[in-house]
């Protein structure tokens, strides 16, 4: 009698064991409803970083321009290649890249590069330079972002104006 009731102990257990497909599919469902509602949160998330990103490093190309040219009593110039959408220190190793979804927009003042797509702004070493506007356009999932950074032509200082 002990034996019977073993059997159909182990026999009970054996069909309870493994998930059913309906289980599964459930499971399946739920994790593609929460993908799909966070994905695009995500994605926003890392474009808001990446205009933050990009402003502070122009605004930092900007002041280091400025900092060299009265370090070095030379004029320092801020490169801008805009059909590149590339900017950096005039003679610089270093250039930085606007996100495939942001763009040079209106420029203002500097003057003609040595090549063809450059656009040069002038720091001087009195601290002063050659005045201006760059704006930058971002094209994100929440609306299209402008942000423009002015160069004020007696002090150097660079101002960020948002405008949405």
């Amino acid at each position: 009698m002990e034996t019977a009731l073993t059997f159909r102990t182990s026999i009970e257990r054996r069909g309870r064991g493994g998930f059913t497909l309906l289980e599964l599919v459930v499971v399946v469902v739920i994790i593609g409803v929460i993908s799909a509602l966070t994905v695009p949160s995500v994605i926003s998330g890392w474009r808001q970083g990446a205009v933050r990103r990009t402003v502070r490093e122009f605004v930092s190309v900007a002041r280091s321009a400025s900092s060299r040219a009265v370090t070095t009593r030379k004029p320092v110039g801020l490169v801008i290649r805009e059909r590149e959408g590339r900017f950096g220190i005039e003679g610089g190793e270093a250039t930085f890249e606007l996100p495939d979804f942001a763009e040079f927009g209106e420029i203002e003042g500097g003057r003609e590069g040595e090549e063809d797509d450059e656009i040069v702004f002038e720091f001087y070493p009195s601290g002063a330079s050659s005045g201006g506007s760059v704006t930058i356009s971002f094209d994100t999932a929440a609306g299209s972002k402008r942000f423009v950074m002015i160069f004020d032509p007696l002090i150097g200082r660079v101002r960020i104006e948002a405008d949405s």
